[in-house]
């Protein structure tokens, strides 16, 4: 008998989707579609995010809230928004994304480029590897720092890789440490996760907030 493959994220690529049908599916779509969506000049990759997906983001946002809180950071959460560049046909949504300016949003939950400042910081969950290169959409749109999450589904899911990349000239280097938060390496990041798996979240989070005031 062989080996049962892998759980991993749903994903529908598609060729030849211009700009203008790419914004009637969004119309038909909705505010409350579930799939994270990414168009690179006429290719849409549509992907449905696992349970495991968006619980792994839920801690992450549970950490960036209390990162600022203890550190006296306004911070805005603009949510899973669609980022778009009409002029270059290209649009990108992450799996969450924070500014340190207030941002209205527009119709549809989407931000352009063309109009707005770019988030201050993206942060991506990756279980399974997409087809189109979301960096360069990114580097694109001048997004400063995007962390990543590289796991697997399973027992282990909070035992994944954490990449932070900030942006220098039109590419991303990866880093030890956030540029929005300077004290926080990448590795305090995984120890938090794998925390919440062991401890409990509301010990974690305990705990984390001590390591916070020990920076300080």
């Amino acid at each position: 008998m062989g080996r049962k493959p892998t759980p991993t994220e749903k994903r529908v690529t598609l060729s030849g989707v211009s700009w203008q049908s790419f914004g009637e599916l969004l119309n038909e779509l909705g505010q409350a579609r579930t799939a994270r969506l990414t168009y690179e000049r006429g290719r849409l990759e549509m992907m449905t995010p696992l349970e495991e997906h968006d619980r792994c983001l839920r801690l992450i946002e549970s950490l960036i809230l209390v990162l600022a809180d203890e550190l006296y950071l306004k911070i805005y959460s603009i949510g899973s928004v669609l980022l778009t560049l009409s002029d270059l046909g290209r649009a990108i949504q992450p799996d969450a994304a924070y500014s340190l300016e207030e941002v209205r949003l527009q119709k549809r939950a989407e931000l352009d480029m063309n109009q707005a400042a770019p988030p201050d910081l993206t942060i991506e969950v990756a279980i399974g590897k997409g087809a189109i290169d979301r960096e360069s959409i990114y580097a694109s749109m001048g997004v400063p720092e995007i962390w990543r999450y590289t796991t697997t589904v399973g027992d282990d899911v909070l035992k994944g890789d954490l990449q932070i990349y900030q942006l220098q000239g039109e590419r991303y280097l990866a880093t030890a440490n956030s540029k929005l938060f300077p004290a926080l390496p990448g590795k305090r990041v995984l120890e938090f996760l794998e925390q919440s798996d062991t401890i409990g979240l509301a010990q974690a989070l305990i705990v984390l907030r001590e390591w916070c005031k020990e920076q300080s």
